[in-house]
C-alpha cells in the first residue's frame, strides 16, 4: 500500500517540465548517473546485453524486507561479465516506496537520478507525463523473451501507445476467509457467496454467533491509503456493475448507479451493522494489524492482496491451508467473479539516462525466466512471464497457480495521471461515509464535486 504526500508529489510534477529543462544536476539521496539528453538506442545492441558495452549506469531501488538484493546483484554481475567496461552501480534504499518515491521525484525534478529505478506501474502516467522515463519499446521489439508477456500484462504497463515500464510480479487480490470460523459460526467451510451481498450476509451471521473476532473488515478513509481504492471502493464498483474509468472518453466516472451501491455498502457495513471496527479508520497502517488477525483466526473476512498470503503461509504452512480460504470477489447478480489487477512494482529507464543501452542490458537479465519465478515464489505474487509460471517450483506452487490464473478474470485500473488524485477523494469520501458524517446519498454527490475538483470537470464523466 502507498502512503505517499500528494502535495509534494503534485508540486515536483508541476515543476517536472521547467527543471527537466534546465539540466540541473542535484541529488536526494538516491544514486545519480551522469545525464544528458535523450539517447538514440544502438540499433545493433537493442536486443539484449550481448556485450561491447561500457560505461556506468546506476539502478536504484527501495527493500525493506531485503528479498530482493540477491537478484538485483546477480542481474548486475551478469551484466558486467558480458560487458568488462562496463560498470553497473547499486543503490540500494532500506526505506518504505512512499518515501524512496519522493526522493526520486527531487532528483528526476532536477534533471539528475538514477538510470534505472524500481517504482510501483500505476505512476507510469505521472512520470511519462511529466517526461521523466523513457518508452521501452524500440528495447522490447528487438528482444526475444519479449514473446512470454501476455496482452494483458502489457496492457498494463501501456500508456498513450508505448510500453513504459518491465514487471516481474504483478498485483492480483482475494477475498480471504477463515474457515475455521466460519465453521463455528454455522456457515460452510467451502463457501462461495451467491453476490456481493454475500459478504454482508456472512459477516452478519459470524457476527451474531461469534463475538470474540472481528466479523468484517473493508478498508475506508485516509488511514487505508491506496488500499481503500483497489481493495476498497473499487471492487464494489465493478461488482455492481460499473466502472471507475470510462474507457471511450478516457475520463473518470463521477456519478453512477454503481458508484451510489458502493457507498451504500460502506454505510450498511460500517454504521447500521457495525461490522467493521472503527479502528480501520483512526490506526496508523490498519492493514498490519488487520493481516495478522486475520492469519492469526481473529478476524473472519477480508478483501487484500494476493502477495499477503505468503506471510501468514510462512508463519503457519499447515495452519494456512487448512484454514484460510481465498475467493475471486463476487458482482451482484452472480455473474462471473474477478480480482482487481495491478503491474506491481516496475523497471524504468530514467529519460535522460545518458547510457540508455546499459540501462536495457539491467533490466533484460534481471527479467530473466528464472529470476522472475524465483523471486515471485519468495515473495508471492503471480509473474508476469507465461515461461516462469511453467518452472516446475513454481508450478508446485498452488497458490501461486491460482494467482497467476487469477489474472484471467482482473480489472486493471489505468495508469492514468489523476490515478492518485482519484485515490485522495476516495479515501476521504469513503472515510466520512464510514464515520457517519455523511450518507451514503450525500457520499455519493461529495464523491462527485470533489472529484470534479481535483481532476477538473473535464475529466469527469456521469453515467447513469
Amino acid at each position: 500500500m502507498d502512503t505517499r504526500t500528494a502535495v509534494s508529489r503534485r508540486t515536483l510534477l508541476k515543476q517536472a517540465a521547467v527543471a527537466g529543462a534546465t539540466g540541473v544536476v542535484a541529488s536526494a539521496g538516491l544514486g545519480s548517473a551522469a545525464l544528458a539528453g535523450p539517447v538514440v538506442p544502438h540499433p545493433g545492441r537493442v536486443a539484449a546485453f550481448q556485450g561491447g558495452l561500457s560505461g556506468t549506469i546506476t539502478v536504484s531501488y527501495p527493500d525493506e524486507l531485503g528479498k530482493k538484493p540477491p537478484f538485483v546483484d546477480k542481474a548486475a554481475k551478469a551484466v558486467e561479465a558480458a560487458n568488462p567496461q562496463a560498470t553497473v552501480k547499486i543503490d540500494l534504499q532500506k526505506i518504505p516506496e512512499d518515501q524512496f518515491y519522493t526522493k526520486l521525484l527531487l532528483a528526476l525534478n532536477s534533471g539528475s537520478g538514477p538510470d534505472v529505478f524500481h517504482v510501483s506501474g500505476g505512476d507510469i502516467g505521472e512520470l511519462a507525463d511529466a517526461g521523466y522515463i523513457m518508452p521501452l519499446d524500440d528495447f522490447l521489439n528487438a528482444w526475444p523473451d519479449w514473446k512470454y508477456y501476455p496482452d494483458s500484462v502489457r496492457s498494463g504497463v501501456t500508456y498513450k501507445g508505448k510500453v513504459w515500464a518491465l514487471p516481474y510480479g504483478l498485483d492480483t487480490r482475494f477475498l480471504y476467509f477463515r474457515r475455521d470460523i466460519f465453521q463455528t459460526s454455522g456457515l460452510a467451510t467451502d463457501w462461495t457467496p451467491a453476490n456481493v451481498a454475500g459478504i454482508l450476509d456472512a459477516a452478519q451471521t459470524i457476527q451474531s454467533k461469534d463475538t470474540t473476532v472481528i466479523p468484517y473488515v473493508l478498508y475506508a478513509g485516509q488511514a487505508g491509503s491506496s488500499g481503500t481504492t483497489t481493495q476498497g471502493f473499487m471492487p464494489l464498483v465493478y461488482a455492481y456493475g460499473g466502472t471507475p474509468y470510462d474507457t471511450d472518453s478516457s475520463k473518470w466516472v463521477g456519478a453512477s448507479t454503481a458508484l451510489n451501491k458502493a457507498f451504500a455498502f460502506y454505510e450498511q457495513a460500517f454504521i447500521k451493522d457495525k461490522l467493521v471496527p472503527k479502528e480501520v479508520l483512526t490506526t496508523t497502517k490498519p492493514w498490519t494489524a488487520m493481516r495478522q488477525k486475520l492469519g492469526d483466526g481473529g478476524l473472519a473476512l477480508l478483501y487484500e492482496g494476493g502477495w499477503v498470503y505468503g506471510g501468514w503461509y510462512s508463519a503457519d504452512q499447515a495452519g494456512t491451508q487448512k484454514n484460510v480460504g481465498y475467493l475471486l470477489f463476487p458482482t451482484e447478480n452472480g455473474g462471473p467473479s474477478f480480482t482487481i489487477g495491478g503491474p506491481g512494482t516496475c523497471w524504468y529507464i530514467n529519460a535522460k539516462s545518458k547510457n540508455k543501452d546499459l540501462a536495457w542490458a539491467f533490466i533484460a537479465a534481471f527479467n530473466n525466466k528464472d529470476t522472475v519465478a524465483q523471486l515471485n515464489i519468495e515473495d508471492p505474487h503471480p509473474v508476469a512471464r507465461t515461461d516462469s509460471a511453467e518452472v516446475p517450483a513454481f508450478a508446485a506452487n498452488k497458490f501461486l497457480v491460482d494467482s497467476t490464473n487469477s489474472l484471467k478474470e482482473a480489472k486493471f485500473l489505468p495508469p492514468d495521471p489523476n490515478s492518485n488524485k482519484v485515490d485522495t477523494v476516495t479515501q476521504k469520501v469513503t472515510g466520512l461515509v464510514a464515520d457517519g458524517e455523511l450518507s451514503a446519498a450525500d457520499g455519493a454527490k461529495r464523491y462527485l464535486s470533489d472529484l470534479k475538483q481535483a481532476i477538473g470537470a473535464n475529466n469527469v464523466v456521469e453515467q447513469s
